[in-house]
């Protein structure tokens, strides 16, 4: 959330109100402020009496529709208001039309003044009621922002300082503003950096409640996309912040663009959140062009409940370059069994000879056009596997489309496979959708997760199986298909199908070809795969490859690996970094946890709960903190907000002050005040 102070001299608000200044020339930032105000017929002296306000049982009503972000400022405010000033301050939080919801105040000289100049619950601060001031500008301008003395519209108000940030709900909409007021002798550019820490915080609050809501099979999906899209894939929040990316996406754009900074992904694509929300309601792509590249980006809405509002977008990236369907592939016999030594199999590190003999397998069956079913634990290289196979088949230069069963419910699994007609369901794409299976026409399709199909699909599937005819959802027209089908699970598909789960005819007509690769606990090349994959990580990091000590290859013999040759990469990419660059990579680099078992939980244990959240009291303070707690709670929070912009600037002070929207001088006396050790720059 990027910060602006607005600062002005007595003689320079007289010369804007007799028209000495041109309002349009850009001299100064506030003149923009002011001309806006003097548009919207604010008044430059102040308001006599009361000014708007709101009654009683209107204010009760705009609490209520408050009531969530209530619960989680109401504690900041009283810290907020309970910093140390001889002559106090006030806490405000205001709806989004401005009004005054709820005040926190610290006594002292400026309570009174609070009263006098309408600082009050009700209160109608807008640019409208009052010029620039702090609620009123930060609504107006959706940024947090600081506005000392004369540099408000209204004379009677030039002797306050005000630090207000706009408060959005998971959806992009402006929900609230919090704002500390106090007079303008005390001005502290670090309390703007405390509100607008505060806001931020709330906002990332209200959206890990808005995805706790978001059903499980939901997020499962999008969890799913992310990982197996071969493209890029980006999950994007309002106001354009990007919470996942696909390792695709981060080698497309960059880390800086992928890194959570709000619109830097923008930036490089061209497209704003609001353009990606809008296409993916209408479920109509866009285009965009990345360093010189057209791609066609598709937006689908990821929505808290059935209203379509997006929590965020899951934009799928795919380059717009024309490709020739390949014609089907005519059956061939199955060749003699040869070592797989070249060509695709080397994806498949490893000399173990289960390993070596499911590959000689796979190589048998790779050129046919014979269903494979994979059956194997998670993290073995299932898909690898699969991709091998379609590099080694007879329709290599068609596609290889991947489908993850277990990620989607079954409506939007079954849309996703066979896809739809324009208008089947509610959030269909207006001009329909053709599914996967149009996509691997002429190629392979890669069902993972098989097991987990619903019986109704299981049964369309077979049909397609059979005579390659399928039709959308919702239309009734016979569509044709053509591709080599490799089905893979973790799950005991013979036990499935047994108690009912799985339709014993399409195991059985899956059942071509089974293969099975072993689990890394049962591989003897342990220390071979290590290396291997130890060499290919350093050279995509573009280091020298360090030599593994026999300490750590003890080390990674003592662990039982559940997640397998997908858990071991990860360590090793930790390791590497751990290592530092150091030619021999010792058990010091390795996780610590590795090779030791976790504790189990107890039966039946459960995670503590905060219990049933108490209604907020908007009209009586929040419990009074010991003394010494607020200012304490305060200077916290300052502190936290400075460590946090360093280290999302790498320990670059410049950027750190930039982030903060203050001086580098003042970051530095801060740093100094707070004991912070400067982090090395990235």
């Amino acid at each position: 959330m990027g910060t602006l102070t607005l600062s002005a001299s007595p003689l320079l608000w007289e010369q804007f109100l007799v028209g000495a200044l041109d309002a349009g020339s850009g001299l100064h930032p506030i003149l923009s402020r002011w001309q806006r105000s003097r548009a919207l017929g604010a008044p430059c002296t102040g308001l006599p009496g009361e000014g708007p306000s709101v009654g009683h049982l209107e204010l009760v009503e705009r609490r209520a529709r408050l009531e969530p972000v209530w619960h989680e400022v109401g504690g900041m405010m009283e810290a907020l208001a309970s910093a140390p000033l001889p002559s106090g301050r006030v806490a405000l939080l205001a709806d989004r039309d401005g009004v005054i919801l709820s005040t926190r105040g610290s006594g002292g000289e400026f309570g009174s003044h609070a009263d006098d100049v309408r600082l009050i619950e009700g209160a109608c601060w807008d640019e409208t009621s009052r010029g620039t001031n702090a609620i009123g500008t930060a609504l107006a301008e959706s940024s947090a922002v600081a506005v000392v003395g004369p540099a408000h519209y209204a004379h009677r108000h030039h002797g306050l300082v005000c630090y207000a940030a706009p408060v959005h709900d998971p959806f992009g909409e402006l929900l609230a503003v919090l704002d500390v007021t106090g007079p303008a002798g005390a001005a502290d550019p670090l309390v703007l950096v405390t509100v607008a820490s505060m806001a931020y915080a709330v906002e990332a609050r209200l959206r890990e409640l808005a995805w706790a809501r978001v059903a499980a099979t939901a997020r499962s999906g999008v969890e799913s996309r992310l990982s197996r899209e071969d493209g890029p894939v980006l999950l994007i929040e309002s106001p354009g912040r990007v919470r996942q990316a696909n390792g695709a996406a981060r080698a497309l754009l960059g880390d800086e663009a992928t890194s959570g900074a709000d619109r830097a992904w923008a930036a490089v694509l061209g497209l704003s959140w609001r353009e990606l929300k809008e296409a993916s309601l209408r479920g109509a792509p866009l285009e965009a062009n990345v360093r010189g590249t057209p791609w066609r980006v598709h937006a689908e809405t990821v929505s808290e409940g059935g209203d379509g509002a997006a929590l965020a977008v899951l934009a799928r990236m795919e380059p717009l370059v024309s490709r020739a369907r390949p014609a089907p592939a005519p059956r061939v016999e199955v060749p003699p069994a040869a070592a797989p030594e070249k060509g695709p199999w080397v994806s498949l590190k490893g000399s173990d000879p289960h390993l070596r003999a499911t590959l000689a397998e796979a190589a048998r069956f790779a050129p046919t056009d014979i269903p494979v079913l994979l059956l194997s634990e998670t993290g073995t290289g299932k898909e690898l596997l699969a991709r091998a196979l379609h590099a080694a088949s007879a329709v290599a230069s068609g596609p290889f489309v991947a489908v993850n069963c277990g990620a989607l419910s079954p409506a939007l699994l079954e849309s996703e496979l066979f896809g739809h007609a324009p208008g089947a369901f509610t959030g269909a794409r207006t001009g329909g959708a053709d599914g996967k299976l149009a996509a691997a026409d002429g190629g392979t399709l890669f069902l993972d997760e098989l097991a987990e199909m619903p019986a109704a699909l299981q049964v369309l599937l077979l049909r397609v199986l059979e005579d390659g005819s399928y039709s959308r959802v919702g239309e009734s027209r016979v569509r044709h298909a053509r591709f080599r089908l490799i089905g893979a699970t973790c799950r005991d598909l013979e036990a499935a199908v047994r108690n009912g789960t799985f339709r014993s005819d399409l195991y059985y007509r899956l059942q071509g070809a089974t293969l099975r690769l072993p689990p890394l606990r049962e591989r003897s090349d342990l220390p071979e795969l290590a290396r291997a994959l130890l060499a290919e990580l350093a050279q995509s990091a573009g280091q020298t490859r360090p030599v593994l000590s026999l300490s750590a290859l003890d080390r990674l013999h003592s662990h039982a690996w559940p997640g397998n040759v997908r858990e071991l990469k990860t360590v090793l990419r930790l390791a590497l970094v751990r290592a530092a660059g150091a030619a021999i990579l010792d058990v010091a680099a390795l996780p610590p946890e590795l090779g030791r078992r976790s504790q189990p939980e107890a039966p039946g244990a459960v995670p503590p709960s905060r219990g049933a959240e108490p209604v907020a009291d908007w009209s009586a303070p929040a419990a009074a903190p010991n003394t010494g707690d607020a200012p304490r709670a305060l200077r916290e929070l300052e502190a936290r907000a400075l460590q946090d912009a360093l280290a999302r600037s790498g320990g670059n002070v410049a950027q750190a002050a930039r982030r903060l929207g203050i001086a580098r001088s003042t970051l530095y006396r801060m740093v100094e005040r707070f004991g912070i050790v400067l982090p090395p720059r990235s």
